[in-house]
């Protein structure tokens, strides 16, 4: 699957959803295999895209974080095809809501693409900012595993940026994803210090503590 250099994602997520169209991708595994050259880069936009357009029965949260964590895992190591547990790759995806997400995010995809530049700062997007943005992708993905209210578009939108700025190597919209990635992971440390504190009140006013 190879996708236009001035649109790379959309491109290639505009070919994948063909795909699913024509009953070709119905798993997970079956999916990312469909992403070809693109390969990481465009999985993480692809497994971020449910925690910002959430669609009803589409596997979120737990999966996808997981999944982003393990891919994170293999980018920062240098891996450039991803060897994912079997038992995640197997997981069934309903065609109808795949084709529901992708008719969402594309046209959001397409208007992020306009601004990007392939180019700059090149050594964000090279194998030496690997393990950064590696360990940028675990952390962020476990941000997602987190039922949290309202704690996943945050980080959703940083994963987005950022597989969208490796895929058009483009180091500036990288590290703008990198600081979106912090204040999205002390959005949800914030959210989940006011959850706690909120349950310890409750526990306390019901005579439980």
């Amino acid at each position: 699957m190879n996708a236009t250099p001035d649109r790379p994602a959309s491109t290639a997520l505009r070919r994948l959803a063909d795909r699913i169209g024509t009953g070709q991708a119905t798993t997970i595994g079956m999916v990312l295999d469909g992403l070809g050259p693109a390969g990481v880069p465009l999985a993480v936009v692809l497994l971020a895209l449910p925690s910002v357009l959430p669609v009803p029965f589409l596997p979120t949260g737990p999966v996808t974080g997981l999944l982003l964590m393990l891919i994170g895992v293999e980018f920062g190591l240098g891996a450039r095809r991803l060897r994912l547990p079997g038992a995640l790759l197997r997981i069934g995806l309903p065609r109808a809501v795949l084709a529901a997400v992708f008719r969402r995010a594309l046209p959001r995809v397409e208007q992020i693409e306009r601004w990007l530049r392939p180019g700059r700062l090149r050594w964000l997007t090279g194998a030496a900012a690997r393990p950064l943005l590696g360990l940028s992708i675990v952390l962020l993905g476990f941000s997602l595993i987190l039922p949290l209210p309202f704690g996943n578009p945050p980080p959703g939108i940083a994963l987005i940026l950022l597989g969208l700025g490796l895929l058009a190597r483009d180091g500036a919209a990288v590290l703008v994803a990198l600081c979106l990635g912090l204040l999205a992971l002390a959005w949800v440390v914030a959210i989940g210090a006011g959850t706690l504190y909120a349950l310890h009140l409750a526990v306390v006013a019901l005579g439980w503590w």
